[in-house]
């Protein structure tokens, strides 16, 4: 059976959205109506100004969906229009019935209707599958760093350390305090300031990433602006790193509820003389606040790097860490399957988007 698909229109459908999502993620649901329309209505790169969740409905009931988040992609100095897929969600009573394959073919169509050249997405195991049979090619998994800042919580789960998890942790920061010597070292006269908003300022470093990097999402000032300035409710850090009163480079940060801090995005060229000092204000901060441990996921571009500072590769995988694509124009995928050409942040995609704000 055909159920009609269409735009979602956030006055009469958007309960019936909030319904779907909830019979798939329970509680985890991101039912927040403002953040969805600065996400889909009010993205800047909107085609036309035509926003991409759709919906596919059985007479009045929201039954399934499907997002497209529209974004500059420069692939090797070339600047096309491509989108992240998300929010693809299919009503357990309806699953099985080729709703998927119908609203993945109807947003594919339409986004090529408008120009949109390239869809990514970030899929699992368990989703891959039905991607792989309409034609998507993996191209990589998305790897992850993890820096530890406090152990006293996971020695206490071991029975054998439990008793030492003070001592051991107080050793482990001792120890990691000659590490953060280190880096204030490496930092030398880069100064960090810590802003509530990514400033216009920085509109200066994004000419160096874009030559610096062979594939990425556009970074430039109003991307950072749409992105993270105005999202609804946004619980974000930005580290400015400055070689006297010149921008160098940025992080976004933020830390969760759970006591992780999340490295969110960067800006700056792949070998900034900024990193350090970034790193720094990154590892003093989430100090300060009692946070447990850094959370990083950029590809392999700083891998190395980091290894250096106590980062160390992350033990489980993320959430939906299979990297995969869709070309809709003439577009030749083997530079994307390099992982050495990619920066991706932990920003791409739903990651970050799902992460509810503290507040």
């Amino acid at each position: 059976m055909q159920y009609p698909i269409s735009q979602l229109d956030f006055q009469g459908d958007f309960l019936g959205f909030v319904q779907l999502s909830q019979s798939i993620y329970g509680k985890r649901a991101v039912t927040n109506k403002e953040m969805y329309q600065w996400l889909f209505a009010e993205n800047i790169y909107n085609p036309h100004g035509i926003h991409l969740l759709h919906i596919a409905k059985d007479k009045d009931k929201v039954i399934a969906s499907d997002g497209l988040i529209p974004v500059p992609l420069i692939i090797a100095g070339k600047r096309i229009l491509a989108a992240w897929s998300v929010k693809t969600m299919t009503h357990p009573d309806y699953q099985r019935q080729g709703v998927f394959r119908g609203m993945t073919e109807y947003s594919l169509a339409r986004a090529k209707e408008l120009g949109i050249q390239l869809i990514l997405g970030f899929a699992n195991s368990n989703s891959y599958p039905g991607y792989a049979k309409f034609g998507w090619d993996f191209l990589m998994r998305r790897q992850a760093m993890i820096r530890p800042l406090d152990i006293k919580a996971s020695l206490a789960k071991r029975p054998l350390t439990r008793p030492l998890a003070s001592i051991g942790n107080t050793l482990f920061q001792s120890l990691d305090d000659r590490r953060i010597d280190a880096l204030a070292r490496e930092a030398g006269s880069v100064n960090t300031v810590i802003l509530p908003a990514a400033p216009p300022a920085i509109r200066a470093i994004w000419p160096e990433m874009k030559e610096s990097f062979a594939l990425l999402v556009e970074r430039d000032y109003p991307y950072f602006h749409w992105r993270y300035n105005l999202r609804p409710g946004q619980d974000y850090k930005f580290i400015l790193a400055r070689d006297g009163d010149k921008p160098v480079a940025m992080l976004i940060i933020r830390e969760t509820s759970r006591g992780t801090c999340i490295i969110v995005d960067y800006l700056g060229p792949s070998r900034s003389p900024g990193l350090p000092a970034l790193l720094l204000a990154t590892v003093k901060f989430c100090r300060r606040k009692a946070l447990r441990h850094i959370l990083n996921s950029s590809g392999r571009i700083f891998d190395n790097y980091l290894r250096k500072f106590g980062f160390k590769p992350l033990g489980t995988d993320l959430a939906n860490n299979m990297l995969i694509a869709c070309p809709l124009g003439d577009i030749d995928l083997s530079p994307l399957r390099v992982e050495d050409n990619w920066f991706f942040s932990y920003g791409d995609s739903e990651l970050d988007i799902d992460l509810q704000p503290l507040r």
